[in-house]
Order: structure tokens, then C-alpha cells, then sequence
């Protein structure tokens, strides 16, 4: 088995994926992993992005389209995920938000291709995330959409 070295987590703005956030915490503690919780109730707007730009962030669009602290999805109106994040980093880990330009199974598994190491974490039984032929994915139970 390949190194785990970022654990990407399906999250909302409610606790509906409870169960998958704390799955992935305990896995990249485990691992000594980075966790990235995908906010899968981020509005898409065809007028704006949900991650800042280059214009509202500082570095460079690589760094700004990325990972989240729990400063910025504060600023962005993301308070649910700035909470999940800051939890997830009081118990240790080096947790960020992401709030992904596009919804769904395709945009997270595009995502999760740039990083190496990465490790998907979906709920279970949902058809619209299944990742069930993906080896470097796992579905975790008792979590309903």
C-alpha cells in the first residue's frame, strides 16, 4: 500500500458527514497526514468562484485555489468548514477547507490526482461519490446525504 500522505474528507455545512470527518481525522493522525475537508454544499455561482483569486489572496493562484485555513473560510462565509478545520487542527492535525469550483464525484477524484499520497473518503452508499473502483478510495458507513 502506497503512502497516505493527504487524507481528502467529504464534508457539509451540517453534520450529515460526521462520520466521514471523524474517519479521516483518525486517519491522518494515523498516517501523520494532511486532511482536506471537500465542502460538498459549496455554492457554485457562474458569476463567482468559490475559492479566492489571485486578486483576494495572497501568493500565487496555485496557493490561493487551493487549501483554506480557518481564517479564510470564515472571510468567505464558510463558517461550518472554518469550525470543522480549526476541530480537526485542535486535535492535531494539519487540516485545511477546499471548496471546489465544480459538485461531485469528478472534481474531487481531479483533485485528488494533483496530490500524491491521497487518500478519498466518501460516505457510503452514495451513488453520485461513488469510488468504489478506486484503490487509493474507501466509502465510510453510517453517514447518509
Amino acid at each position: 500500500m502506497a503512502e497516505i500522505r493527504t487524507v481528502i474528507a467529504v464534508t457539509g455545512e451540517d453534520d450529515r458527514f460526521e462520520p466521514v470527518r471523524r474517519a479521516a481525522i483518525d486517519r491522518a493522525l494515523a498516517e501523520r497526514a494532511t486532511l482536506i475537508l471537500y465542502d460538498i454544499d459549496s455554492p457554485i455561482s457562474l458569476l463567482e468562484d468559490a475559492t479566492p483569486s489571485g486578486w483576494s489572496a495572497e501568493g500565487t493562484k496555485e496557493d490561493a485555489a487551493d487549501r483554506l485555513a480557518p481564517e479564510e473560510l470564515e472571510a468567505s462565509g464558510h463558517h461550518a468548514i472554518a469550525r470543522q478545520v480549526a476541530d480537526a487542527r485542535g486535535q492535531g492535525v494539519d487540516a485545511w477547507g477546499w471548496l471546489p469550483s465544480g459538485k461531485g464525484r469528478d472534481p474531487l477524484i481531479e483533485y485528488a490526482a494533483k496530490l500524491p499520497g491521497a487518500r478519498i473518503l466518501v460516505p457510503a452508499g452514495d451513488d453520485e461519490l461513488d469510488v468504489s473502483e478506486l484503490p487509493e478510495a474507501e466509502a465510510v458507513p453510517g453517514t447518509t446525504r
